[in-house]
């Protein structure tokens, strides 16, 4: 069985790496290749990754759309050349694509996100493109949030496979020890409640809205752990208004890391822009972190994994929007509070508890018995 992933992005994000390392694993003879859209020409580390280089900001939704066209041709040469059984298309654009490579082989959709767009006219364009080719095209799906299936049963796409693989971290995380990652901070950090974030800085503003309120009170510091299309930006705001004493912001971390990042932090920051529909739906790997970790999550009102946060008493909604409720809710904080270790989602932390559910999807003959739009 031959399997070519397509992806919009490069370097690999995590959770592209463990559906492959997934699928590997619980597959005889499955050849897995990656086709990623290197769109800020990064040097290529896998040797099963096979690239259409560009140098295209990430985040430029008008160039990414205009050069998808490209994308998609060079796609499919090198579709020509594995000639796979499977294309595992992630996210909207590489359904698109998906589509006009091949229609003989089986295309499985793995959504991230819901690709909602602010413009009423043209996400109802989107919406109707999106479940036209679910319904004619699609042999499964692959959600990574349980949240998105109730999304898509709505919008009638009843009768194709779906599975959610929740977006958990590796079981071996469990195995990685505390490093010297936080060292340099170690003076800064002393005595202070740490809020931290911890991932791809973007959101700039609701990441602003978070340094703002935090200014405001004198025993918090906000850790910034990652990079991402906001970082410059967010890092010049910082020198601008010398908040250097309130905010740190690390850069680029690894896996390895985390325990260290985790232990220094006493509240972890997950509210993203709920004015966003796909943030009603999504839940971020920093819920089940925070889980794994016990630290108290803070996510977006008005979603449904604020609901189970609240429901699950690990944390605390916001408005992401509003200074002055984040700094309400900041001025409670403090370092002593009990974390209730018995806690679960749905029984399980780890992404290894679910990837058995690739089976349903690769070992079974799937037909797609769905109309058209």
């Amino acid at each position: 069985m031959k399997i070519l992933i397509l992806c919009d992005h490069y370097p690999l994000s995590p959770r592209v790496k463990k559906v492959r390392n997934s699928m590997i694993n619980q597959h005889e003879n499955c050849e897995i290749k990656v086709f990623a859209w290197n769109r800020e020409s990064k040097p290529v580390m896998e040797d099963y990754v096979e690239v259409f280089n560009q140098n295209i900001e990430y985040g430029n939704k008008k160039d990414k759309a205009i050069n998808l066209a490209r994308f998609t041709l060079k796609a499919k040469e090198y579709f020509n050349k594995f000639n796979p059984d499977y294309i595992h298309a992630i996210d909207f654009e590489m359904l698109i694509s998906s589509v006009i490579i091949s229609r003989k082989a089986k295309i499985i959709y793995e959504v991230y996100d819901i690709k909602f767009l602010r413009n009423k006219v043209l996400n109802w364009i989107r919406e109707k493109l999106e479940l036209n080719i679910i319904k004619k095209y699609v042999s499964a799906m692959v959600l990574a949030s349980p949240y998105f299936e109730i999304y898509y049963n709505s919008k009638g796409i009843n009768k194709i496979t779906k599975i959610t693989i929740n977006n958990k971290p590796s079981k071996r995380l469990e195995t990685f020890k505390s490093n010297e990652y936080m060292l340099p901070y170690e003076s800064t950090l002393k005595n202070k409640t740490v809020i931290g974030f911890v991932g791809t800085i973007r959101y700039k503003n609701i990441l602003l809205n978070l340094i703002n309120a935090a200014n405001n009170i004198e025993n918090i510091i906000i850790l910034l752990a990652g990079s991402g299309p906001n970082f410059n930006d967010i890092k010049e705001y910082i020198e601008t208004n010398n908040l250097q004493h309130k905010v740190i912001m690390t850069g680029r971390y690894q896996e390895l890391d985390l325990p260290s990042i985790y232990n220094v932090c006493d509240y972890i920051w997950a509210a993203y822009p709920n004015k966003d529909i796909n943030v009603k739906y999504a839940i971020s790997n920093k819920f089940f972190e925070s889980i794994i970790f016990k630290k108290r999550v803070i996510v977006s009102e008005k979603t449904m994994i604020g609901q189970s946060v609240i429901d699950l008493n690990i944390g605390y909604t916001v408005d992401p929007h509003d200074v002055v409720e984040i700094i309400s809710l900041l001025t409670l904080f403090d370092k002593g509070y009990r974390f209730d270790s018995s806690v679960m989602f749905d029984n399980s932390l780890f992404w290894e508890d679910e990837e058995v559910k690739l089976l349903n999807i690769y070992c079974k003959s799937i037909t797609n018995v769905e109309g058209v739009i």
